[in-house]
């Protein structure tokens, strides 16, 4: 048979020719190595006579052929585990933070047991679900040997759907097969927040405490930035004139590189976030105790500009926040506490006083501002009806009960 692709028999141990097997050339990289061809097969029909067979052989590597020229032919040998690896070091490629693409390779680790193997053509939304009740199960949580939360299990549909997305866009697969999967539903939290009493326990707690942690978690309070932007703040950050920080840096850990610094969760997170004249002298107060340390380390300081740091001045474990505030919340009997948490409180603060959502989702760093009032939209709505109260103070109530 004359055809450009390369046709191959393929024969049963008996001999017999079973299917064929089409190979078109994909051309090399850069190089010079030869890349892994376009491969399908073709079974002929038991009732076909060879000529029949020719006839349907020859046209089917046509079309094949022509697929492969337009970029329209489906490899059908790649495994999902293959093509994810793929995916997920194009998306290195392409800039995605290291904290991401170390969770994603966690998640794979999971998934790949039990469908790496499969096809990626093969797999379809019934494989998905198995998946997922798979992961539903009792004993799946490392940590305390239970079961998965729903939100977890959603992570994982979240990183084999985008694995999926980009197959699609390379034309290997017709579909994505998990927008055709169910996985669980994930009921949403109303984010929690410190009442003004919880606030000012906290606040009055913290003068007995080290002026590093009476500031760091003042700037938690008053800021509402996330845990790694107030570890990787340093002191070239704050303006003195204008009563500000420009928060431009993430300090992070990671298992496999340590303690690293990036840049913020994305472009809108790198902003200026003023801060009150309080805040300012005790940033100045903190600024001489700091200079002091410094000065008491001698050789030994390890001069990182970092507001935050370890006795020597090395940059501080984002755990060790984590880990103080909890110390801090049990020590004094304050509600549990955690970085988030203050974020959330300024927010509602901000909301309850009549700010709007573009400027709290700015203060915030959020890349939309439908982020900011889809966290916050039952503070929202309570705000919304504190306000209706004072409209009815001001226009309907005025003058009437005495007052």
């Amino acid at each position: 048979m004359k055809n450009v692709a390369n046709i191959r028999a393929r024969k049963n141990k008996s001999g017999k020719i079973i299917s064929y097997e089409i190979r078109v050339f994909k051309g090399r990289d850069s190089s010079g190595k030869q890349l892994q061809p376009y491969v399908m097969t073709w079974k002929p029909q038991p009732n076909m006579t060879d000529k029949q067979i020719e006839k349907e052989l020859n046209t089917q590597a046509v079309i094949f052929e022509q697929k492969c020229k337009h970029g329209l032919a489906v490899d059908t040998r790649q495994s999902f585990q293959q093509y994810a690896e793929y995916v997920i070091s194009l998306k290195e490629r392409n800039g995605v933070k290291h904290s991401t693409l170390t969770r994603y390779k966690d998640l794979l680790a999971r998934i790949t047991p039990i469908i790496g193997y499969l096809k990626l053509a093969d797999i379809r939304p019934a494989h998905l679900n198995k998946l997922y009740e798979e992961l539903s199960k009792p004993g799946q949580n490392k940590r305390t040997g239970g079961c998965l939360s729903n939100k977890t299990i959603l992570e994982y549909h979240r990183l084999i759907s985008s694995i999926f997305t980009q197959a699609e866009k390379e034309l290997i697969i017709p579909y994505n097969p998990a927008n055709r999967a169910t996985p669980p539903k994930v009921q949403h939290k109303e984010a929690a927040y410190f009442e003004i009493e919880d606030i000012e326990r906290i606040r009055d707690c913290l003068e007995k405490e080290p002026i590093k942690w009476k500031t760091l978690m003042h700037l938690f309070l008053i800021t509402g930035a996330r845990r790694g932007e107030i570890a990787g703040l340093k002191w070239k950050v704050v303006d003195w004139k204008h009563n500000q920080i420009h928060i431009c840096n993430n300090l992070l850990y990671s298992a496999d590189i340590g303690i690293y610094e990036t840049t913020t969760k994305n472009t809108t997170s790198d902003r200026y976030v003023k801060l009150p004249s309080e805040t300012m002298e005790l940033l100045k107060q903190y600024q001489k105790w700091y200079n002091n340390q410094k000065d008491e380390c001698g050789s030994w300081w390890k001069d990182t500009d970092y507001l935050f740091v370890q006795d020597n001045g090395s940059p501080m474990h984002p755990d060790s926040i984590t880990d103080y505030m909890t110390k801090f919340s049990k020590k004094y009997e304050l509600p549990h506490i955690h970085p988030h948490k203050f974020r959330h409180t300024m927010a509602s603060i901000l909301y309850f006083n009549g700010v709007d959502s573009i400027s709290i989702s700015k203060r915030l760093g959020h890349a939309k501002v439908s982020t900011t009032t889809d966290i916050y939209s039952h503070i929202i709505k309570k705000a919304d009806e504190k306000s209706a109260e004072c409209i009815a103070d001001a226009i309907l109530r005025i003058g009437k009960n005495g007052s």
